[in-house]
């Protein structure tokens, strides 16, 4: 019995590995940045972004570094990202395309760790699996993790054809790129908040953009939740998303 389970482990781990092989494969087709694997969320700056839209996200996220984020999926054998932009509103996009629609050298990638997803919503519903050892813990929650993200870009893509979200509200109605990714999370059902909104007052720049609101036409006020473009970037979901070399 001992032995035909060990045999059962094995073979599961064979089949994982050539999972994760038949992805090494298949990323090598991409001549630039190769295509990391499904629910990466990647971070660029948007080659077609108004100039006075992207001065302004420079300004509120008193950053220089990026205007878009995306998060990478695999939609009836095509290879790319779920987004939303000010020229398409939520759509999917084809990764050469999507290269093409960031400026040279400015991508980073995020991998998920499906583990720490997992352990994250284990945590959150209470469950608790320390009497179990630690392979079987881990094994679970890399499962856990990987269904949610798995569900995750499914709620995203369920949005395509929702126009771009020009003042930053916090319905579904309308979505911008940084929205899409926690609306499509809280979507889930998920119990641990893996993308949270903050106050549009907290943001590094507020007082530096509130003034210029009312001309842009942007109805946003410091207590309107938004959803930060550099949160990819902060310690706090650096345990659940991991930047990997691209270049």
């Amino acid at each position: 019995m001992a032995q035909s389970k060990k045999i059962g482990w094995v073979s599961v781990l064979f089949a994982l590995m050539l999972f994760v092989h038949s992805g090494i494969v298949a990323a090598s087709d991409s001549t630039a940045v190769s295509f990391p694997g499904d629910g990466y969320v990647g971070v660029c700056l948007h080659a077609e972004i108004p100039e006075n839209l992207k001065q302004m996200l420079f300004a509120i996220t008193g950053q220089t570094e990026i205007t878009h984020c995306w998060i990478t999926v695999t939609e009836d054998g095509v290879q790319g990202v779920i987004h939303s932009d000010g020229i398409n509103g939520v759509h999917f996009l084809s990764w050469p395309d999507l290269l093409n629609l960031c400026e040279q050298d400015s991508i980073r990638l995020f991998k998920p760790n499906k583990t720490a997803i997992g352990f994250a919503e284990l945590g959150a519903l209470g469950i608790n699996l320390s009497g179990f050892p630690p392979f079987f813990r881990n094994l679970l929650a890399w499962h856990l993790g990987h269904f949610m993200i798995d569900t995750w870009i499914q709620e995203m893509l369920a949005y395509c054809g929702v126009p771009y979200d020009l003042n930053f509200m916090p319905t579904d109605d309308e979505i911008y790129c940084s929205e899409l990714m926690a609306h499509g999370w809280n979507n889930t059902g998920a119990a641990y908040e893996l993308f949270p909104a903050q106050k549009a007052g907290t943001l590094e720049g507020w007082s530096t953009v509130e003034p210029w609101l009312e001309y842009f036409g942007l109805t946003i006020t410091e207590d309107t939740d938004v959803y930060n473009l550099t949160y990819i970037l902060s310690d706090e979901i650096r345990p659940y998303f991991k930047e990997i070399s691209v270049y």
